[in-house]
């Protein structure tokens, strides 16, 4: 073991139970039947019943899943063609594009959706629809993440040598840019979608200005829960942290035996 190894591990794990702590007190507390002393005074699995019983919630869930992943696809997709342009066509336009992606960290929060319902609440459909407004919302909110993802890969590597060798096989620049650039980017994609993802489930402000009860999502579920039992309200965190744990854990496993397809 190299020198330093030992230590280094040691850190890492003291670093992993510390960030635990509060998913671990979390959990325990789900558990519980009540909590006044340094330990609960017993312990208990009827949060969970309730919960899994519940069809409300995961039909809540399903929506937080949907409303998370379409937005997301749509902003990579945009994204992924604007980038083309700026690589292929104009990468002078690259900072005016860092400027227009960052621009939402600064509008995020309430102003946003208050911005889309004065904007749009009387307007023509489909654009006055709630889950239209919604959507079009979390693109916004997630275009920073996506952009920063995909930029820092693409800077990462030579495009332009890589495009210029395509070129001279016979592929066509659009083919070249989506057929060869694209994929030698996808973890960096992964990455970024699955931030993004995380940051559009853990949201409540702006999927209860918009949609409210037209789009009764899992955080809706969670705030009407609250007021009622907070035992249950920290089962159904523990739920939430092991659905978006299981798709983390699925896209990346997918992502890693689709290299290693590749590297055979």
């Amino acid at each position: 073991m190299k020198k330093g190894g030992k230590g280094s591990i040691a850190i890492m794990g003291i670093a992993a139970v510390y960030l635990m702590i509060p998913l671990i007190f979390t959990f325990l507390y789900s558990l519980s039947t009540e909590w006044m002393d340094i330990l609960p005074t017993a312990l208990t699995v009827r949060a969970y019943v309730e919960l899994f019983a519940d069809v409300d919630f995961w039909l809540s869930v399903g929506r937080t899943i949907l409303i998370s992943i379409v937005p997301i696809f749509i902003c990579m997709i945009f994204v992924l063609l604007a980038m083309y342009v700026i690589v292929v066509y104009h990468p002078e336009w690259d900072k005016y594009m860092k400027i227009l992606c960052t621009m939402p960290y600064a509008i995020q929060g309430v102003i946003l959706p208050i911005c889309v319902l004065a904007l749009y609440a009387n307007a023509p459909d489909p654009f006055s629809n709630r889950i239209f407004m919604l959507t079009s919302t979390y693109c916004i909110v997630v275009l920073p993440y996506i952009y920063q993802g995909v930029r820092n890969n693409l800077n990462g590597m030579n495009v332009k040598g890589m495009l210029e060798a395509a070129q001279m096989l016979g592929a066509g620049r659009f083919y070249s840019f989506f057929r060869i650039i694209v994929p030698n980017i996808t973890n960096g994609i992964v990455v970024s979608s699955m931030l993004a993802m995380a940051i559009v489930f853990g949201d409540f402000v702006v999927i209860n200005m918009l949609a409210g009860n037209y789009f009764p999502t899992a955080q809706m579920y969670m705030y009407d829960v609250m007021k009622k039992s907070s035992q249950k309200t920290c089962a159904i965190i523990m739920v939430l942290f092991l659905v978006t744990l299981l798709i983390s854990m699925f896209v990346f496993l997918r992502e890693s035996g689709q290299k290693e397809k590749k590297e055979k």
